[in-house]
């Protein structure tokens, strides 16, 4: 017998976290799931790389005696071959997340409980972006208490909110955590959508052929740009504020600022302005930064339209 815990939260949310559960016997799997995404924000105002595995493999913090590196290989191993079936492209291990799950893994075997976040415990998005470099959007997690690998990948499988984390279509990089404790493993399976990564530079490019682009789809000139320190400034600035709040435009022009997750994919709600038939020059700035809203890093974005 095993029970199951679902929490599908937003980023803005991302403090709550599912309460922790007593762990069960040891010849039952105990199993919760937990799952959170990313949120992209747009605001205006007017006046007028593929997936890596990360090198460093230090887990300091923790008992590294007590981990099953073939168990969490096994484990693994059994979540891709499940994928395989249904034709999903297979999770790659990232060194960042399984150091993340390994320490989640040891706090519940040291509270001998199943739990996503633990008092003083930073919630899961928080916590893969402290060990992890790579740029996430989508963050999720399943945790189990088992005898062995196959009862509780088996206890995983039979349960639909975890067998929809093990199958999802939208997660590429995982890290799998077991800690042995007396005849019981503890597990914890970190899921994640790992995007590219690209420089300031790479991203404003990307910005201004999404502009240009939709120009183009209203069969509107081109717009003439124009280098502005000032909105370089200003995105920079909300960056640091981790708010799309920011000065007042100057007279006579149109600002649009927005964060993303992904630079090329301009917030629907600004395509009509940019659209506008009286526009004739822009200025653009980007900065890209981990904030609290966005602990893997996102752009923020600054449009100037005259």
């Amino acid at each position: 017998m095993f029970w199951a815990l679902v929490t599908v939260i937003s980023l803005h949310l991302a403090a709550g976290g599912a309460a922790s559960k007593p762990a069960a016997d040891k010849n039952s799997g105990t199993t919760s799931s937990h799952s959170q995404q990313q949120q992209q924000s747009a605001g205006s105002d007017s006046d007028a790389d593929s997936p890596a595995d990360s090198s460093n493999t230090d887990s300091s913090n923790t008992d590294s005696s007590k981990y099953d590196p073939q168990a969490e290989r096994q484990l693994l191993e059994m979540a891709n071959a499940e994928r395989a079936r249904a034709g999903l492209a297979p999770l790659k291990m990232d060194n960042g997340l399984v150091r993340a799950a390994r320490a989640h893994a040891t706090k519940m075997a040291a509270q001998n409980q199943l739990s996503h976040q633990f008092s003083g415990e930073p919630p899961l998005p928080e916590r893969l972006a402290a060990s992890s470099p790579l740029h996430l959007e989508r963050t999720g997690e399943n945790v189990a208490m088992a005898a062995d690998p196959d009862q509780a990948h088996h206890a995983l499988m039979s349960s639909p909110p975890h067998r929809d984390n093990l199958l999802s279509p939208n997660y590429n990089v995982a890290g799998f955590g077991v800690i042995r404790s007396g005849r019981v493993i503890f597990v914890a399976q970190d899921f994640a959508s790992s995007l590219p990564s690209y420089s300031v530079q790479q991203a404003q490019d990307m910005v201004d052929a999404s502009v240009e682009q939709l120009r183009a789809q209203a069969k509107l000139p081109r717009l003439k740009r124009v280098d502005s320190r000032s909105a370089q400034s200003s995105a920079c600035a909300m960056a640091q504020a981790d708010s799309l709040s920011a000065a007042a435009p100057p007279p006579g022009a149109s600002v649009l600022r927005y964060s993303s997750m992904t630079p090329e994919a301009l917030p629907s709600s600004i395509s009509k302005v940019i659209a506008a038939r009286d526009l004739h020059t822009y200025s653009a700035g980007t900065c890209y930064a981990r904030t609290q809203k966005y602990p893997s890093g996102a752009y923020w974005v600054v449009l100037v339209f005259y």
